[in-house]
């Protein structure tokens, strides 16, 4: 699971390891992470490591951590698709509070949204990207 070579930060190889099974269905909502001591010991890694990559799958809205219970996955906002014409400048950046309260973005909670703008066309958007998936038109 871990690649010390690949140039990506250990704690966020962990995340995208439970971040792509969540995804993919193999962890489903209700499911247990394992304890994060215990999969520290078994990767060989710090138990800070694994805290860093729990934090981040629980600011995405992919998991909730219950004190002295374990954490948990949680059932993933539905996705949207969105066609954007081919030739779209596409854009992302963090959402403004009011946007956060509008697309219903947690407090606290990282994730960024996004606008498209083709041509001339007014720009469409904010998305929120963790419920929104682009395809081409």
């Amino acid at each position: 699971m871990i690649d010390y070579g690949s140039g990506l930060a250990v704690y966020r190889q962990v995340a995208a390891h439970f971040r792509d099974r969540i995804r993919s269905g193999e962890l489903a909502p209700g499911e247990r992470l394992p304890y994060e001591g215990r999969l520290a010991q078994e990767l060989g890694i710090g138990r800070g490591t694994v805290q860093d990559a729990y934090r981040l799958l629980r600011n995405e809205g992919l998991v909730v951590t219950e004190r002295g219970y374990g954490t948990y996955v949680v059932e993933p906002p539905p996705r949207t698709r969105i066609k954007v014409p081919r030739g779209s400048l596409i854009w992302s950046r963090m959402p403004t509070e009011a946007e956060r309260a509008q697309l219903g973005i947690e407090p606290g909670a990282v994730v960024p949204v996004f606008e498209y703008q083709t041509g001339k066309q007014p720009i469409q958007g904010p998305f929120a990207a963790d419920r929104t998936e682009l395809t081409t038109a």
